[in-house]
């Protein structure tokens, strides 16, 4: 078990990992000299348990992939993956990991809950690393800034983890959406089902204390999050989704792939006004379900004045009148619904694509779409061949879209007005005090201390 670094170490680390940046800003290159030499792209695997061990395998299922080193604050899920990447130098904290195997690696993925991805994240650009980090990108509106920022100063490749991005339903659903079957667009619908089924919400936070299990660094699984006791069966694994500290709820965990149509068919940027017409959150966790309306700026897909995007979860779905109009009889637990002058287009990331009523677009075709491995296509860029096609510029947008609905739940039936240029809202310092959150002392990140 690799040894725990101290505050002092981290700050040490952070200090060292922003010097280290200056040089790799100054002359970005996404190619480093040893994939140069080698071809081959050397990576490590930050968490790699749940959708972790999922990127871990579609990464190293690459054919010019090194796993060199694996890191999990839950020694289980270290072990299961070290089994499968025999040799890779294992590790139970990432800063040790990036210390360490500074110069050994040139890639990592950041599969970690919501709020240490930027963290990480951040600590492996300033290293000049390419990086995949699972969706949302960050869990507050300043990080996602943040990384941004840093994405583009160093200069290396970088994917969100949407798969569905690059699956052949949604090129099917672009194709379609381009031929402008229905016409220009007035209104977006989109929903899901969760978090129903899949994790708590709408909770207080649970009492008590349970003693924590010797495979599990609990400490370093808070990172960032504020010091609390560890509870079985609440947080880890999967269940922190709903927790305010750790996740970002059901819109944070599928509007990066719900409302990814949305906002890369239309090409929208900021949005204008949000309004949450639903439950407010409790302290703890996010509501059981949400209604969050966007106003975005028209273009030349939509009609005249601001369309409006509206993000349903919890099982609140496209409202029943719009339903018997376009003729939809039943609807699938996710999906996003474009509204058009002369019919809507349903973009379903799992099934096919459809044209309503079917009736006028009966004799329409739908495009055959073609897909492709998200996780080798970052690799691909790595190496040089190609691009990614959710780099962390894009990633960011949608993650702060996302995250400003999730902002407005706490303040119900009110509108916001958002600057996006700012990067604040007009006139509601109590709303901008939302848009991060402080680090736990020790654990800060240099580039939001700014």
């Amino acid at each position: 078990m690799s040894p725990t670094l101290s505050r002092r170490s981290f700050l040490e680390f952070s200090a060292f990992a922003s010097a280290t940046a200056l040089a790799s800003c100054a002359a970005p290159a996404t190619r480093s000299k040893s994939i140069r030499t080698t071809g081959r792209l050397r990576h490590a695997g930050i968490a790699v348990g749940g959708m972790g061990g999922a990127d871990l395998d579609q990464i190293r299922s690459h054919p010019d992939v090194d796993i060199v080193a694996l890191c999990d604050v839950d020694a289980n899920n270290l072990k299961g993956a070290s089994e499968r990447c025999p040799g890779a130098r294992t590790y139970r904290d990432w800063r040790e990991l990036l210390e360490k195997e500074r110069g050994n690696i040139d890639s990592v993925h950041v599969s970690t809950p919501d709020h240490m991805h930027a963290p990480i994240t951040l600590a492996a650009l300033r290293l000049g690393l390419h990086v995949y980090c699972q969706k949302p990108l960050t869990r507050t509106v300043r990080e996602a800034r943040a990384v941004a920022r840093a994405a583009k100063e160093a200069g290396v490749v970088t994917q969100m983890g949407i798969q569905n991005h690059s699956n052949p339903q949604y090129d099917a659903a672009r194709q379609l959406f381009r031929m402008r079957p229905v016409g220009l667009i007035h209104e977006v619908h989109v929903w899901t089902d969760r978090p129903a089924g899949w994790w708590p919400q709408g909770i207080e936070r649970v009492e008590g204390e349970d003693p924590v299990p010797d495979t599990l660094d609990w400490d370093k699984w808070l990172g960032t999050a504020p010091l609390r006791p560890f509870k079985k069966d609440t947080y880890h694994a999967f269940r922190w989704r709903g927790i305010r500290d750790f996740g970002t709820g059901a819109q944070g965990d599928m509007a990066c792939h719900l409302m990814d149509p949305a906002l890369w068919f239309l090409g929208l940027g900021d949005p204008l006004r949000v309004r949450s017409v639903g439950p407010r959150p409790t302290a703890e966790s996010f509501p059981l379900w949400s209604e969050i309306r966007y106003e975005f700026p028209g273009n030349e897909w939509t009609t005249r004045g601001p369309v409006l995007v509206t993000w349903r979860d919890g099982g609140n779905t496209i409202p029943k009148d719009l339903m018997a109009k376009l003729g939809l009889e039943k609807i699938t637990g996710n999906g996003c619904l474009f509204v058009g002058e002369w019919g809507a287009l349903l973009a379903d990331p799992y099934g096919v694509q459809e044209l309503y009523p079917r009736e006028p677009f009966k004799k329409v075709k739908i495009p055959e779409g073609r897909g492709v491995n998200h996780w080798h296509q970052w690799v691909d860029a790595c190496l040089g061949r190609g691009e990614a096609s959710a780099p962390f510029e894009y990633a960011a947008h949608l993650t702060e879209v996302a995250l400003l609905g999730n902002i407005a739940l706490n303040f119900p039936h009110e509108t916001l007005e958002w600057d996006g240029g700012k990067g604040l809202f007009r006139g509601r310092p109590d709303a901008d005090a939302l848009l991060g959150s402080p680090q736990r002392k020790g654990w800060e990140i240099p580039e939001l201390a700014q």
